[in-house]
């Protein structure tokens, strides 16, 4: 499936909810949908910097497609990190660095986020480009 594929999916899931209380507890489910990283993962050098919950995330690359597992000890982030890794994870590093997530202002996520899980958003999102950008040296 293509990332426009994945994308479209979101934006059609998030527009079946009313309300951002709804939208919420999809975010959180997502997040506890995704498979657990092994706790030995959960070091400083997979460690998302910038972001107030504690966020690790381990990127795969096989030949030139990435694949991002991880894990937050915030449900929140958790399920933020499920969104973008369910996106992203079997590109090429081309299709991330090419395809920003500009979804998330479609599905109107970046508002409803206090200014810390905003920064932690944004950190995520740096993070997974620097990961594709540097499969690429």
């Amino acid at each position: 499936m293509s990332i426009q594929e994945k994308i479209n999916q979101i934006i059609e899931s998030f527009s079946y909810f009313d309300n951002w209380e709804d939208r919420y507890e999809y975010v959180i489910d997502l997040g506890k949908k995704i498979p657990k990283i092994d706790i030995t993962l959960m070091i400083d050098e997979f460690k998302v910097q910038g972001c107030a919950s504690n966020l690790w995330v381990v990127p795969e690359v096989n030949g030139n497609v990435i694949t991002f597992n991880g894990a937050s000890d915030s449900v929140i982030v958790q399920g933020l990190f499920a969104i973008l890794s369910n996106v992203y994870s079997g590109a090429t590093a081309e299709e991330i660095i090419n395809n920003p997530p500009t979804f998330l202002e479609k599905i109107e996520l970046k508002e409803h986020l206090g200014p810390s899980r905003a920064n932690g958003l944004n950190s995520l999102i740096k993070h997974l480009n620097s990961v594709a950008k540097n499969s690429l040296i």
